[in-house]
């Protein structure tokens, strides 16, 4: 008897962790900072029907960070499947041979250093002590500053020592507070929410640069989801462009989801309005990648650089990048 209802004990839990198994769905990982440019993996997360439409039984989990950094670990220590990213980050991945690439497009808009100081004019005005937020060491913002670096000092590590690395709404309150740092590299929504104040104003932009005409905000993902679970990253590729359709071709719709979704006090008008400004543009196409990752190795940030074929996935080997 005791040898029978251990038996009808092990076939129940066998039966159990069988089901449990077969009820398990498959889930994307989307990680994602704080910003305009992220939005379509935003979406992505919360609208999963984007995603069920090329894999019905999949779920979405979404994994909000602060900085490309923590995206990048995320990635690379198989945490987030799927992340957005500067394409800076990812050439440096990749550079030192970790299996990180490019997997989509995602957005183009401006980056402009917004300062409330008057005495500050150009970057040449910085004091030894003024700090700049970056957001993270290896952002567009890192190497925009560099840039500026060789064209005003002739030597791209000049203003390093002025950077600070914070999350983008910890640096626009400290700003508007003229607290602790005097200048933040803010990208929408941001750039308007400073800009309302009277007394701030731009003394750098990544639009006074030639080098700096790159696409600002890609996707990456690693090759054990690309290659391991090739299925559900297809659907999830395929998603992502529908939701950068959905946000190009209806605006006002997504515009109305991100005000009643994303943290904050924007409204909706407000997200239209930093959808449309100038600079602007989503897109699945990433621009510029070969000639960034030139440019990164010409000044020593990375090692090599890398082709455009290296830097990327095969589903983008469409002809509609560089």
């Amino acid at each position: 008897m005791r040898k029978s209802a251990i038996s009808m004990l092990v076939a129940i839990l066998a039966a159990a962790i069988c089901s449990t198994t077969a009820m398990a769905k498959d889930e994307v990982r989307v990680a994602a900072q704080f910003g305009l440019g992220y939005a379509p993996l935003f979406a992505l997360a919360k609208k999963p029907e984007f995603l069920q439409k090329y894999a019905p039984d999949a779920d979405v989990k979404f994994i909000q960070l602060t900085g490309g950094a923590a995206v990048r670990e995320a990635l690379l220590s198989d945490s987030a499947d799927i992340g957005g990213l500067a394409m800076l980050p990812v050439i440096q991945a990749w550079a030192k041979g970790a299996d990180l690439k490019v997997a989509l497009g995602l957005s183009d808009m401006p980056i402009q250093l917004i300062t409330w100081n008057p005495d500050l004019k150009t970057i040449k005005d910085l004091k030894r002590d003024d700090k700049i937020n970056v957001i993270s060491i290896g952002s567009p913002q890192t190497l925009v500053m560099k840039m500026a670096a060789m064209k005003y000092f002739g030597s791209p590590t000049t203003l390093d020592n002025h950077f600070v690395t914070m999350a983008h709404p910890d640096a626009v309150a400290a700003v508007i507070s003229k607290r602790g740092i005097v200048a933040e590299f803010a990208t929408p929504p941001y750039i308007r929410m400073l800009l309302k104040h009277p007394d701030m104003h731009v003394i750098l932009s990544n639009k006074d640069f030639a080098e700096a005409d790159f696409m600002l905000i890609c996707a990456a993902a690693g090759k054990r989801f690309v290659e391991g679970k090739p299925k559900l990253y297809g659907a999830t590729i395929h998603a992502l462009k529908d939701v950068i359709e959905w946000m190009n071709t209806k605006p006002e719709e997504a515009a109305a989801f991100f005000a009643a979704n994303q943290p904050g006090k924007l409204s909706a008008d407000d997200w239209l309005a930093e959808m449309k400004q100038p600079g602007v543009r989503f897109s699945p196409a990433p621009r510029g990648l070969a000639n960034l990752s030139a440019f990164m190795a010409k000044i020593g940030v990375t090692a090599k650089a890398g082709t455009y074929e290296e830097l990327t996935w095969s589903n983008l080997r469409d002809g509609t990048g560089n």
